[in-house]
């Protein structure tokens, strides 16, 4: 569970994006991981792939036992999503598995057992019977977003695609995840999205 905090390729879009693809740099933090992530997508985001550096924080997880952390303080990873599968796979020890795609709003929306796995980080007691509310529109790297509040964790969309994400744990504390470049141009390799032949799938 450890490195999947923080990567956000766990689903495949049900409505596509306005646009046809892009690379998208990310940063990211939820109080226990930090990292970065490069996102590309095309095909309207029908495929995708994040390439994700996290590094650990020991000193907040100092209160959880390590059989269920590990000891490992960083990880890389990469996650393909095809049309019909996501491949998840371990860039360290290069070992990967794969399984059926879940449909959603987007590859970078996290469901909502994604989005509780985050709260409950922090031991939030927050119900998750709310929708996603439209509360306005804002402008993000120079984008114009629909910003909308999904109990508590704001959302910025450009597009279909989720450019930031936040949520306000305290006036020192806050889970969030901001997009710092976009790509509009990017060219897409011809094996951009296929999993690395040195990776042994589980």
């Amino acid at each position: 569970m450890i490195i999947l905090i923080g990567l956000t390729l766990t689903v495949a879009p049900q409505v596509p994006y306005q646009i046809t693809s892009c690379k998208i740099d990310v940063v990211f933090s939820n109080g226990v991981q930090r990292g970065t992530k490069t996102i590309i997508s095309d095909d309207s985001g029908r495929l995708a792939k994040e390439m994700g550096t996290t590094y650990v924080d020991t000193s907040s997880n100092s209160d959880i036992p390590k059989e269920f952390i590990g000891s490992r303080t960083l990880y890389h990873t990469l996650i393909i999503k095809t049309k019909d599968s996501v491949f998840t796979i371990d860039l360290d020890s290069m070992f990967g598995s794969g399984r059926p795609a879940l449909y959603s709003n987007g590859f970078s929306q996290k469901n909502e057992a994604t989005l509780r796995t985050e709260k409950d980080t922090f031991q939030i007691d927050l119900s998750f019977n709310n929708e996603q509310k439209n509360i306005g529109e804002g402008v993000f790297l120079g984008k114009k977003c629909d910003i909308m509040d999904f109990d508590g964790f704001k959302i910025w969309y450009w597009k279909g695609i989720v450019l930031k994400k936040e949520y306000i744990i305290s006036s020192t504390q806050k889970i969030y995840e901001y997009a710092t470049s976009i790509d509009e141009n990017y060219v897409i390799k011809e094996d951009e999205f296929k999993v690395p032949k040195n990776v042994k799938m589980q």
